[in-house]
């Protein structure tokens, strides 16, 4: 896993305002709590992984609600192309900019649907963004439309479980913001028209589960 350091993410959250840097988990990764850090990277770790298996050498990865970046380590290990889509950029374009990230391109949502072409997408992470859409069936159109045929959708959602939200009431988040569970969001994606190929939980089955990561073939 290629973390960000902490100095960087206390950079970005300057630029952020509260609820951005919230909602890309920037206190959970820095957070004095040891227990609630780990369990911010290890979600990242996990996704990570998979992202890396899943990614065939010199591929293409979307990275759909990029947020800091954190992923593109990872993405970059295997692609020769990462997109990194958000609707608030600023973090992301910090990193690019530090790292030297070449062969990142960031774009805000109108403009990477208008610029992707079709079935040129090998991997498409979304990791706790699929939880804010009000509506998620046109993106997972979109996405059916970018993947190349063998291609897969590599999502991390929230359960939404007592875990989960003690576990926002400790690291110091406040309301709830999210439109959808992971069940929900699994329900939809079958309808839209994916199958389920792989899938664990975060940080154990059952009632301790937090985020469950799974990814999806095109149906």
């Amino acid at each position: 896993m290629n973390r960000i350091e902490p100095e960087l993410l206390q950079e970005m959250a300057g630029r952020l305002s509260a609820a951005d840097r919230d909602e890309m988990a920037i206190p959970s990764y820095l957070h004095k709590n040891p227990a609630l850090r780990w369990m911010a990277w290890r979600r990242i770790e996990v996704v990570g992984r998979r992202l890396q298996e899943l990614c065939p050498v010199r591929g293409t990865v979307l990275d759909f609600g990029c947020g800091t970046g954190m992923l593109f380590g990872d993405a970059l290990m295997r692609a020769d192309r990462v997109w990194g889509v958000d609707l608030v950029l600023d973090a992301a374009e910090l990193l690019v900019q530090r790292r030297a990230l070449r062969r990142v391109t960031l774009l805000p949502p109108d403009q990477a649907q208008a610029q992707i072409p079709e079935r040129s997408v090998d991997v498409i992470v979304a990791a706790e963004v699929l939880e804010h859409l009000d509506d998620p069936a046109p993106t997972f159109a979109w996405f059916r439309r970018i993947l190349r045929p063998k291609g897969e959708l590599l999502v991390s959602l929230p359960t939404e479980n007592r875990a989960y939200k003690l576990g926002r009431r400790l690291a110091g988040f406040q309301g709830d913001y999210h439109e959808h569970d992971a069940a929900s969001v699994h329900r939809a994606l079958e309808q839209a028209g994916f199958r389920r190929t792989w899938g664990t939980q975060v940080p154990l089955p059952g009632p301790l589960t937090i985020y469950e990561v799974s990814a999806w073939a095109l149906a």
